[in-house]
């Protein structure tokens, strides 16, 4: 039997249809279950849904034998034993700030910025 620890949320929405294309689709829907172990269509795959961060630790520790995570999760993870084959290119995304246009204004006990 073979166990994906797979993370809810955007990873499992984008993880899904590159499981269906390789025969594996849940049979019931991860959105609406309550379940923690899902089976699939393959009788040999089952699917665990976990917190994200959960995921390096169920693959680690031995309860999955494989697991879909964010790079984010994978470097904050620290652990042993975590090797990471393939980069999916799934769940991207973006960094975005914000800011009041125009000049900086100065704040008290701030010094001004430097004149152009």
């Amino acid at each position: 039997m073979l166990t994906i620890a797979l993370s809810k949320g955007r990873i499992l929405d984008d993880t899904l249809p590159l499981l269906a294309e390789a025969g594996i689709v849940p049979t019931e829907n991860p959105d609406k279950s309550r379940k923690l172990i899902i089976p699939t269509s393959d009788e040999g795959v089952r699917l665990l849904i976990v917190r994200a961060t959960d995921v390096p630790t169920y693959v680690e520790q031995g309860a999955a034998d494989l697991g879909v995570a964010g790079k984010d999760v994978l470097m904050e993870f620290g652990g042993q034993g975590i090797y990471e084959p393939l980069d999916l290119r799934i769940a991207c995304c973006k960094l975005m700030t914000a800011g009041a246009v125009g000049p900086p204004r100065p704040r008290a006990g701030c010094a001004s910025p430097p004149s152009s």
